[in-house]
């Protein structure tokens, strides 16, 4: 009988000692989570612009905006085989985006979006993206060489719900995202020469006071338009993604009315210098003159995407390059 109760006596002690470091632990983990609660609206994130480089040694435009309370901003997106890892990103900063804009469709600037929307579309909240396409026989006929992408894309925001997939943006609209204000410059242009580059629209958000510009793959035709319809003083970032990475875009004089501090360029590095595989200067590619442009404007640096991915602190316009897990 004794040894029962001296049994006992010992399982009673055990449970009041699990009993306490269970409420210890509870009430720990309480506070910790009040603290994190309390703490949460005062929790603001460094705003951020990141441009990043292709996987696969390949021109494409894929940038994205992040504001202080997590809100994510994508201007494009890059190529399908760049879909994995710009989802990773945005999953790694929230994966809440609040506006996807498009500039059009080739492969190296919505291949990204296509492939997350079919492959990894409940990996993140998209609230809305926004476009300006025409019809896809348009861009089949005047692009052969990246046939169906924007059919293929089409197709695609139809199984969205409604309200997702916004088309039909042009100028003068304004989309708000978290504080980050967007200007659409343009309505779709249908032009003769390079028709496909010519048609997209180009974007003016601004964060801060800061105004970035992406001209996507605007040409020539297609600027001198945009200067005429916009004048050079709407036309004025600090910030400016150079068209066309870099070559074949727009002409020196939008550049000169952009008058931009930091250029940004989604350029690989035989782009950059035109290097058509004998060397800097070699290839057939107008990189390294519009690089004079930027030289002779005064712009106070230019980063581009053959060294890394870039971040941008939008205010103060520094620049570092980082590489993603």
């Amino acid at each position: 009988m004794w040894k029962k109760r001296k049994k006992m006596s010992r399982w009673a002690s055990m449970v009041c000692v699990l009993a306490a470091v269970f409420i210890c632990g509870f009430a720990a983990e309480t506070k910790n989570n009040a603290f994190i609660k309390e703490n949460a609206a005062e929790t603001k994130l460094p705003k951020t612009l990141w441009m990043l480089a292709s996987s696969g040694n390949a021109q494409m435009l894929s940038a994205v905006m992040q504001t202080e309370t997590g809100g994510l901003v994508v201007v494009d997106g890059g190529w399908e085989a760049d879909g994995d890892r710009l989802c990773s990103l945005l999953k790694e900063h929230g994966g809440h985006v609040m506006a996807w804009l498009l500039t059009h469709p080739h492969s190296d600037h919505v291949g990204a979006l296509c492939d997350i929307l079919k492959n990894r579309a409940g990996e993140l909240q998209i609230d809305h993206i926004y476009y300006s396409f025409g019809d896809p026989q348009w861009y089949e006929t005047a692009s052969p060489k990246d046939p169906g992408m924007a059919r293929q894309l089409l197709e695609t925001f139809q199984t969205l719900p409604k309200g997702v997939a916004y088309g039909n943006i042009g100028k003068g609209d304004v989309i708000q995202a978290d504080g980050i204000s967007i200007r659409v410059l343009n309505d779709r242009y249908e032009l003769q020469s390079d028709p496909v580059n010519n048609s997209g629209i180009v974007y003016q958000a601004e964060m801060d006071g800061t105004k970035i510009l992406f001209l996507g793959d605007m040409g020539y035709e297609g600027g001198k338009r945009l200067l005429e319809e916009c004048g050079a003083k709407q036309l004025r970032s600090e910030i400016v993604q150079m068209a066309h990475h870099g070559q074949n875009g727009v002409g020196k004089e939008v550049y000169e009315a952009a008058a931009p501090k930091l250029c940004l360029w989604p350029t690989p590095a035989w782009l950059w210098d035109n290097d058509g595989g004998q060397g800097p200067g070699s290839g057939p590619w107008d990189t390294l003159e519009t690089r004079r442009w930027m030289e002779e404007l005064g712009a106070e640096a230019q980063a581009c995407t053959k060294d890394g991915d870039i971040a941008v602190d939008p205010v103060t316009r520094s620049v570092r390059y980082i590489k993603w897990r």
